[in-house]
């Protein structure tokens, strides 16, 4: 039998404590451990974030812009950083942002914010399920009172219910602030199951249905929300088209509704080429919780063609994201939010509708790629696994070229 981790039981989080654990990882499978130790901040920092820590893993960090955003809560030039290990992307999502900056910028709109828990609980029968629906709604005052004593920055804004039979669901909707808030509405959604369990005759209460719909996709999530909701769009001129993506209006926006067929065919939730790619690169580069691209993202293109310009929107229904708390804080995950002006309280906002018009770019980009043939040839250039190729390749001043997804 192997030998159970070491654990420090003052200090899990020293150097010491790291150094101990690799110590009797190192050559495990044969291999050395020789990189994961090897970093400027202090393992202190990541307290909260990580148990039985031995290191940080070190993906590189790329930076896409200026990208201009015509926003409620974003405006002007952004430089976004994007983390990836996948060649190409940071060249595609870059040519995106410059002919949407060149384009005038892309016009996004933050139009809902709330979060979810969704308790269940089992009545006696049908008619006491639905008679715990009517109490509930005439409580529902009552109901925002506890979730709020509960937090400084939470609060219960609706709930939509949903009857099986003896079960009620109830699908709580919170106002998190600039917090991704997970931890914060379940801890208000337990007080909220405590007094209705002393107030109604429920038989059972699960704090978590599985009807949130927490880190998977779904349709409940496109239709009613969760996280941030936000849509961009931008009007690409016939010039701009040309020259930077080498096709035309026509081309893409034919291309755009032939993968949607083929995406409904395949029955894929959502309608984009790959929203998921910079999304990913923006979490970790800027302290999400990763977990939650599952829902995150699921996005939805629209493409039409007005005269020889193309007009390009996307829908992104669930955006999961935070400017406080998790992960934000560590060192090299600050630095990154802080690039965007997006790091802290107030923020949220603005970085989802920063996050929206990158992913625009990225969609853009992409299509044009297929249309015009460079996807392959592109991804050949900045090679993959050729770390040799790529470093002669991006040194310098080399200019931006074509793309991929």
């Amino acid at each position: 039998m192997a030998e159970r981790l070491p654990k420090n039981r003052k200090n899990d989080y020293s150097r010491e404590a790291i150094k101990e654990r690799l110590e009797g990882l190192s050559g495990l499978n044969g291999q050395p451990v020789k990189y994961l130790e090897s970093s400027d901040v202090d393992p202190s920092l990541a307290k909260g974030n990580i148990e039985n820590m031995i290191g940080f893993t070190q993906v590189p960090a790329g930076i896409i812009g200026p990208l201009r955003v015509n926003g409620d809560n974003a405006q002007g030039d952004h430089f976004v950083p994007l983390s990836t290990t996948e060649g190409a992307l940071v060249s595609s999502y870059n040519r995106g942002a410059r002919a949407i900056t060149l384009s005038g910028g892309a016009n996004v709109v933050l139009y809902r914010d709330r979060i979810q828990r969704a308790p269940l609980f089992v009545l006696e029968n049908v008619f006491k399920a639905a008679e715990f629906t009517d109490w509930f709604a005439r409580n529902f005052e009552t109901m925002k009172d506890i979730a709020g004593s509960t937090t400084n920055h939470g609060k219960l804004e609706s709930y939509h219910s949903f009857i099986q039979g003896r079960i009620v669901y109830l699908r709580l909707n919170y106002l998190t602030g600039d917090a991704m808030g997970m931890n914060m509405v379940t801890k208000a959604t337990q007080e909220i199951c405590k007094f209705i369990e002393t107030s109604f005759p429920v038989e059972r209460c699960v704090i978590e249905s599985n009807m949130a719909v927490d880190k998977k996709p779904s349709a409940i999530n496109t239709i009613l929300g969760r996280g941030k909701s936000v849509t961009a769009e931008i009007l690409l001129k016939e010039k701009i088209i040309s020259r930077f993506f080498h096709t035309t209006a026509m081309e893409i926006d034919l291309a755009y509704r032939e993968q949607v067929t083929g995406g409904q065919l395949a029955g894929v939730l959502g309608s984009n080429g790959h929203v998921a790619n910079g999304l990913a690169a923006i979490f970790l580069a800027c302290g999400q919780d990763l977990a939650n691209l599952s829902e995150s993202c699921v996005g939805y293109i629209y493409t039409e063609v007005l005269e020889k310009d193309l007009y390009v929107s996307l829908n992104m229904p669930s955006l999961i994201i935070g400017t406080v708390g998790g992960g934000v804080s560590l060192p090299t995950q600050k630095e990154c939010l802080e690039i965007l002006g997006c790091y802290g309280a107030g923020k949220a906002k603005k970085f989802a509708e920063i996050i929206t018009a990158t992913l625009l770019a990225g969609e853009i980009s992409l299509a044009a790629s297929l249309v015009a043939g460079d996807f392959v040839s592109a991804h050949e250039k900045y090679g993959r696994n050729r770390p040799s190729t790529n470093n002669r390749m991006t040194s310098g001043n080399t200019p931006f070229r074509p793309p991929a997804g």
